[in-house]
C-alpha cells in the first residue's frame, strides 16, 4: 500500500508540473514584454490568408507595426515555430512520467499433477528514484525551449521590419529615379534640337544621350529592387495572394528624439537577452544531471513481487530484486558526458557575456552613425541642393545659365534625395540590429 501511495503521488505531481496550455501564456508574456503584443496560434494549417490580416493590410497605410501584426497572425513559418512548443511540452510530459510496470506470466507444460505457473510484477526502482530530478531537469529544458521559441518569433518580427524598411526605401528610390529620368529625358531632347540647330557638338549630344540611357537603366534597377523587396515582405508576412495592393507612407517615420545611452543598453540587455538566459538554463540542467549520472552504473535496478505454484501444488510468493554487477560499465561515460556538457555550457555563457557588451557597442555605433548621416542629408545636403536648383532657376530665367545646367542641378537634387533615402533605411535597419543585440536573437 505504501508503495502504491508513493507511485500515485509521483504521478500526480508529474502531471501537475506540465503546463496545460503547453507554455503558451509564458511565451506570449515574454513576447509582449519585448514589443510583440499579439500572436495567433493556429490549431490547423490554413491554406488561405487570414481575413483579419487582409483587412488590416487594406486599412490605411501599411506601417512596420502593422506588417508585424499581420505576420503574427498569418505567417505559416511562424506556426512552424510555435508548433515546437507542443513538442517541448511532450518531452516534459515524457520525463515526468514513470515507465509502466512489467507483468510476466509463465505457464509450464505438462501438468503433473497440477498446472505449474508463475506471475511476476516488476518495476524499475531507478526510474522512481530519479523521477523528481528528471522532472526538474525537464522543466528547465522546457523553459529553455520556450525561450528559444520566443527568440525565433522575435527573429521573424525583426525580419518583417527589415523587409518593410527595404520596401519603403525601394518605393521612394523608384520615385526619385523617375524624377532623374524625366530630367535626363528633357536634357536629351533639348540636346537633339540644339544639335540640329548647330549649337552643340556631337560630343555634347552623345554625353546627354548617354546620361539619358544611364537614367533608364537606373530606373529599371530601382523597379527590380522594388519588386524583390515587395516579395520579401510578402513572404515574411506569410501572404499567399501576391496580387494584393497596399498603400505605403510617403516617407520614413521621424527619428526618435534621442538614442539610448550605453548604460541603459547594458541594463536592458541584462534583463532581456534570451541567448544568455537559455545558456544559464542549460548550465542549471547539466548541474542537476551530475548526481543522476552517478546512478548510471546501477543500470536497471528492478524490484518485483512474484507468485508461483509448482507442479506438486505448493504456492510461494515474495519480493525480488534484480540489479547489474558493475564489472564493465561503471557509469564513467555517462558522468563524463554530463560533465562535458556542463563545461561546454559554462564556456558558452562566458563567450556570450564577453561578446554581449561588444555587440551592443557595435550596434549602437552603427545606429549613431546612421542617425548622423540622416541628419546631415536632411539638414545640409538636401537643403543645399534645393537652394542650388532655386538659384540656377533664377539665373536661367535671367538667361545667365543654360537649360542643361538647370536640368543637371535637378538631377543632383534627386541624387541627394536618394542618398537621404538610403540613410533613413540604414538608420531603421541599424535600430533593428540594436534590438537584435538587446534581445540576443542574432541573425538566425
Amino acid at each position: 500500500m505504501k508503495f502504491a501511495a508513493v507511485v500515485a503521488t509521483a504521478l500526480l505531481t508529474a502531471c501537475a508540473s506540465v503546463p496545460r496550455d503547453a507554455g503558451v501564456a509564458e511565451v506570449e508574456q515574454a513576447l509582449a514584454a519585448r514589443g510583440v503584443e499579439r500572436v495567433v496560434w493556429a490549431a490547423q494549417p490554413n491554406a488561405s490568408d487570414d481575413p483579419q490580416s487582409l483587412a488590416l493590410l487594406r486599412d490605411g497605410e501599411l506601417t512596420a507595426e502593422k506588417a508585424v501584426a499581420i505576420a503574427m497572425r498569418n505567417s505559416p513559418r511562424l506556426q512552424v515555430t510555435l508548433a515546437e512548443l507542443g513538442i517541448a511540452r511532450v518531452a516534459l510530459l515524457q520525463e515526468s512520467t514513470i515507465p509502466n510496470p512489467l507483468l510476466e506470466v509463465e505457464y509450464r507444460i505438462p501438468a503433473d499433477p497440477f498446472h505449474a505457473y508463475e506471475l511476476r510484477l516488476a518495476q524499475s526502482l531507478v526510474d522512481l528514484l530519479r523521477l523528481g530530478s528528471r522532472r526538474a531537469i525537464a522543466r528547465i529544458g522546457f523553459d529553455a525551449a520556450s525561450m528559444r521559441i520566443t527568440a525565433a518569433v522575435l527573429r521573424i518580427a525583426a525580419e518583417v521590419r527589415e523587409s518593410y524598411c527595404d520596401l519603403l526605401a525601394a518605393s521612394q528610390q523608384v520615385a526619385q529615379n523617375r524624377v532623374a529620368l524625366e530630367s535626363a529625358k528633357a536634357a536629351a531632347e533639348l540636346a537633339v534640337r540644339q544639335h540640329d540647330a548647330g549649337n552643340i557638338t556631337d560630343l555634347d549630344l552623345e554625353n546627354e544621350q548617354a546620361s539619358y540611357e544611364q537614367a533608364k537603366l537606373g530606373l529599371a534597377r530601382a523597379e527590380r529592387d522594388l519588386l524583390v523587396a515587395r516579395e520579401a515582405l510578402v513572404r515574411n508576412m506569410g501572404l499567399r495572394d501576391n496580387s494584393i495592393e497596399w498603400q505605403l507612407p510617403q516617407d520614413f517615420p521621424p527619428l526618435p528624439a534621442s538614442e539610448p545611452e550605453p548604460s541603459q543598453l547594458e541594463e536592458l540587455a541584462a534583463a532581456q537577452r534570451l541567448d544568455i538566459a537559455i545558456v544559464r538554463r542549460e548550465i542549471d540542467a547539466a548541474g542537476r544531471q551530475l548526481p543522476l549520472a552517478r546512478l548510471a552504473a546501477l543500470g536497471e535496478l528492478v524490484g518485483d513481487i512474484h507468485y508461483q505454484r509448482d507442479a506438486e501444488g505448493p504456492r510461494t510468493w515474495g519480493p525480488g530484486l534484480e540489479f547489474p554487477l558493475p564489472l564493465f560499465n561503471r557509469g564513467t561515460a555517462a558522468r563524463n558526458r554530463v560533465e562535458a556538457e556542463w563545461l561546454r555550457s559554462k564556456h558558452m555563457l562566458n563567450a556570450l557575456l564577453a561578446e554581449s557588451s561588444s555587440s551592443l557597442r557595435a550596434a549602437r555605433a552603427s545606429l549613431i552613425e546612421a542617425r548622423a548621416r540622416v541628419e546631415y542629408y536632411r539638414n545640409v545636403v538636401v537643403p543645399r541642393r534645393e537652394r542650388i536648383v532655386h538659384l540656377t532657376t533664377l539665373e536661367h530665367n535671367a538667361m545667365l545659365v543654360g537649360t542643361f545646367q538647370l536640368l543637371q542641378s535637378k538631377q543632383s537634387e534627386a541624387e541627394a534625395r536618394r542618398g537621404l533615402i538610403e540613410a533613413q533605411r540604414d538608420y531603421w535597419r541599424a535600430r533593428i540590429g540594436l534590438d537584435r543585440a538587446l534581445h540576443g536573437i542574432g541573425d538566425r
